[in-house]
């Protein structure tokens, strides 16, 4: 019994170490940072487009503003998927 309890232990440790190892990976690190960069692209996007949307008083139709705020959401979709395959378990 007391041999089992420690296979499982060590089991436990080296699952929880391989995850750790393929956070670490340069892929990952990749991934994050285009996570990163598309997270900073929508909010940046975002707050164009509400700025366009709130001055425009019926003047402007905000069409450009909501493309790059489309696009930004396109390539955020991207880097979350990225993110999943290169990072996860």
């Amino acid at each position: 019994m007391r041999i089992w309890a420690n296979a499982m232990a060590c089991g436990i440790f080296l699952t929880l170490c391989g995850n750790a190892a393929r956070s670490d990976t340069d892929e990952c690190r990749d991934a994050l940072g285009h996570y990163n960069a598309a997270k900073s692209d929508v909010s940046s996007a975002l707050r164009q487009y509400g700025r366009c949307v709130s001055g425009s008083k019926g003047h402007e139709d905000c069409a450009f503003e909501f493309s790059t705020l489309h696009s930004a959401q396109d390539d955020f979709e991207s880097a979350v998927s990225e993110y999943q395959d290169k990072c996860s378990d």
